[in-house]
């Protein structure tokens, strides 16, 4: 029989079969299953049913990293070794990172196993971005965020690294396979907040709202358009972007306050993008789907796939705040759940979760994760 050739409808059938391989550790029949041959792999990467969204939370030691399920309060089994270096982005299964020489680099955390060998490929260093803009004061967050359109190893000739650098939030772009140096968007392109990789496209969000596409194809990137204008709010807000389903682009906007010294998240104002007519729809539920909100990324989930995930919720974490910046002196409390139709709030992490984000002092961040053997 031909089974690599297998159709991918039955491979996902066989897949929701086997036991989800995040409550303690892989399961062995989970990861036979993904090294069976490439097709039989990509099925299981891809397989959102197995895969919840948890937490990179740093333990005492350095480069080594625990992974911890939000929704059942528990560790898994397992850390992963990673270089010291701040994560600014993490997407189709890779972290983004940055190190004080500029240097970007691509990180597959899940071929970092502590115990494992870890794989060859496991980190892809990109050359430097230019440093002359005068940011040199706050260097380690000149990545405010970051983005890929596809996976280095899997797809590396469609797979294109786009960040938002420096103060003033501006673009750059780099094509892998195709390109020896950075390029850099116009400045009139600036106060960007957030980025993604939907439909082909990389959308970006202006503060406000103000939403903006381009198809980077060449080393050019005049074919930007504006998709939505922004919406008016006299709050301090941060606004995330947010890919529901893999059909619909969300905007989230995060709306926070300072107080005694410390940031405090007091609400949520949901939008969906209307393609049709180009403007930005409030909504008062995301359905049946729970958002992961975070600084390097964001994860919509159908909740009846992930076990104890709440729907109709917002899973909300630390992240680093351009408005003061991200000090390792300064203890980020601001995280939580906050449910959507009754707009409560509450904390999700265990004591021992807490106390290890308070002891190293650095961020968490959230990650979808994919063994491999």
């Amino acid at each position: 029989s031909d089974w690599a050739n297998l159709p991918e409808h039955l491979l996902d059938s066989i897949l929701k079969r086997l036991v989800s391989p995040y409550h303690t550790q892989p399961q062995p029949d989970y990861i036979r299953f993904s090294v069976v041959c490439m097709s039989w792999y990509c099925v299981a990467k891809h397989n959102k049913r197995h895969r919840p969204p948890m937490l990179l939370i740093h333990t005492a030691k350095k480069g080594t990293w625990n992974l911890y399920n939000v929704m059942d309060g528990n560790f898994l089994d397992l850390q992963l070794k990673l270089p010291n270096k701040r994560f600014c982005g993490f997407s189709k299964g890779w972290l983004i990172a940055m190190n004080l020489n500029l240097v970007i680099t691509l990180i597959n955390p899940f071929f970092r196993v502590k115990g494992r060998k870890k794989r060859d490929a496991s980190i892809i260093d990109l050359p430097p971005l230019d440093g002359k803009s005068g940011f040199k004061p706050l260097i380690a967050e000149f990545v405010i965020k970051a983005t890929i359109s596809a996976d280095p190893i899997l797809d590396a000739n469609n797979c294109i690294v786009v960040v938002i650098y420096e103060g003033r939030g501006q673009l750059a772009f780099i094509r892998l396979n195709k390109d020896t140096t950075w390029t850099y968007v116009d400045e009139s392109l600036c106060f960007i907040e957030d980025v993604v990789h939907f439909k082909d496209k990389f959308y970006v969000v202006k503060e406000g709202g103000v939403l903006f596409s381009s198809d980077i194809t060449t080393q050019s990137i005049s074919n930007k358009q504006l998709v939505a204008e922004g919406m008016k709010s006299d709050q301090l807000e941060k606004t995330y972007l947010v890919v529901l389903n893999d059909k619909e682009l969300w905007m989230v906007q995060r709306y926070i306050k300072f107080e005694d010294g410390s940031r405090v998240t007091t609400k949520f104002r949901i939008s969906k993008l209307n393609f049709d007519e180009y403007k930005w729809v409030d909504k008062k539920s995301i359905g049946y789907f729970a958002i992961f909100l975070g600084d390097n990324c964001s994860i919509s989930v159908l909740a009846s796939n992930v076990s104890g995930c709440q729907p109709n919720c917002i899973y909300f974490n630390c992240d680093y705040d351009r408005y003061v910046g991200y000090s390792k002196n300064r203890l980020c409390q601001d995280f939580g759940v906050y449910n959507v139709e009754s707009q409560i709030f509450s904390k999700p992490y265990t004591t021992d979760a807490k106390a290890l984000i308070e002891k190293t002092r650095q961020p968490p961040y959230w990650v979808l994760p994919t063994f491999q053997l």
